[in-house]
């Protein structure tokens, strides 16, 4: 006979339950986003600094000067990566598809910003300077070392890390035995500044506490990673709190695009959209410009248009029509874009003082294409199994160009009568008769 512990008989209609979609009103229901890697700012700007050096941290505890090694090569890996941040994306349901490489639609974007001494360099001079690197926890023996290594910055500081192992034990809520469970915990405190070689000031400084812990009960115990190798990645998670602090880092954004509501624009709204979501942002700028052009005090529209040079790296084009929408309607997310891209402006003005610069994309809007998505529809009538002639000329008794399935849509060059000339795949052109159509809104 099976038994099923009772606690499990409540547990198995909980987590059916957790898989089932809530309901949601159109009120909350949310519209189509745009998800993408942007480029945002350290929280300290460091202008005027195009090159640095990183000291070897001092550390106290198990490994000592070791450990405070491992953290400074860690935060010049992390310093060195020109596309910090960006990550695979996994997809389908609770990420359980293949997943797809992240992107990021911002050229000439890029995180490493700052030119590194390297370390054999910096070697080097300690021993032509005759220094230990004790010596160089000294702010004024640090700053002149800096100065001798020609670098604008020195980021030095300490660490601490404590490491906690626990036994417990559980039950297990499908058999009801008691099992056991091992417990492993790293903490890391780094405290960091950085230090301008010129005037010998601190230019920022920072601390950052991170955690890591595994737990594993039953059968699975022996997974519990060793104690070094959690102490390994506080030490690179921490590595990427610092540099976060001075340099710039790609981060996924989800930007939230307002429904176009106006009846006589609600489709052209809906075509930009979904472009925009399949991240064709040049066709769901088209598809707004067009609606931008008729209706230029739509404040959605505007809002729209912010976005899409906000995820390219217009910040300026952003600014202004955010600046717009939130004229028209003072509403907290205009208010918010505002100030975003108002940090992203100074940011952009301050790269460009070293020589970095984020390519401006060119939004072109053509007569050729306002007359492409302006110009009128037709859908073939019937099913797609069935097929419907494409004549020559307008005139059923002339050659028959193509037979197409129902379904198809095709773009109007122009009506003759009660003849549409269409535009058919592969560039050429044919007529259907107004009776086997029907025009599309």
């Amino acid at each position: 006979m099976r038994i099923v512990h009772r606690s499990a008989r409540l547990l198995i209609p909980l987590l059916l339950l957790a898989f089932v979609p809530a309901p949601h009103s159109p009120a909350t229901a949310l519209y189509k986003k745009i998800k993408v890697f942007v480029l945002v700012p350290p929280e300290r700007i460091l202008s005027g600094v195009n090159q640095i050096a990183v000291l070897d941290f001092s550390a106290s505890g198990r490994g000592g000067w070791g450990v405070g090694r491992r953290f400074s090569d860690y935060l010049i890996s992390q310093l060195l990566e020109p596309d910090r941040g960006i990550h695979r994306l996994q997809t389908g349901f609770l990420g359980m598809g293949s997943g797809r490489e992240g992107e990021s639609l911002q050229e000439g974007a890029i995180t490493n910003v700052f030119q590194i001494v390297e370390r054999t360099r910096l070697e080097e001079v300690m021993q032509e300077q005759s220094l230990e690197a004790s010596e160089l926890l000294d702010e004024s023996n640090a700053v002149d070392f800096g100065r001798l290594l020609g670098v604008q910055a020195i980021v030095l500081g300490g660490l601490t890390h404590t490491q906690n192992s626990k036994n417990s034990t559980r039950t297990n809520v499908f058999t009801g035995e008691t099992e056991p469970c091992l417990e492993r915990e790293v903490r890391v405190h780094v405290r960091f500044r950085v230090v301008g070689t010129e005037t010998a000031e601190i230019m920022g400084s920072e601390e950052a506490r991170l955690p890591v812990e595994e737990k594993k009960c039953g059968g699975s115990i022996d997974e519990v990673p060793p104690m070094d190798e959690l102490l390994e990645r506080a030490l690179a998670e921490a590595a990427v709190a610092a540099a976060n602090y001075v340099t710039p880092h790609f981060e996924l954004r989800e930007f939230e695009l307002e429904r176009i509501s106006t009846r006589e624009f609600s489709e052209a709204g809906e075509e930009a959209a979904e472009a925009a979501e399949d991240l064709d942002v040049d066709e769901a700028y088209l598809h707004y410009w067009t609606i931008y052009e008729q209706d230029p005090y739509n404040p959605r529209v505007l809002y729209n248009i912010g976005i899409l040079h906000e995820v390219v790296g217009n910040y300026r084009q952003a600014q202004e029509f955010y600046g717009m929408a939130y004229q028209l309607r003072d509403e907290g997310r205009y208010r918010d874009a505002v100030d975003r891209v108002e940090r992203n402006v100074a940011f952009a003005d301050m790269l460009a003082q070293i020589g970095i610069v984020v390519e401006e994309h060119e939004f072109r809007v053509t007569g050729a294409d306002l007359a492409r998505i302006s110009a009128t529809q037709v859908e073939v009538k019937g099913a797609r199994e069935q097929r419907t002639p494409v004549f020559a000329r307008p005139d059923e008794a002339s050659s028959v160009v193509v037979q197409v399935p129902g379904g198809v849509t095709f773009t109007v060059v122009a009506q003759e009568g009660d003849w549409f000339r269409v535009q058919l795949m592969g560039g050429g052109e044919g007529y259907l008769h107004k009776s086997k159509v029907k025009v599309r809104d």
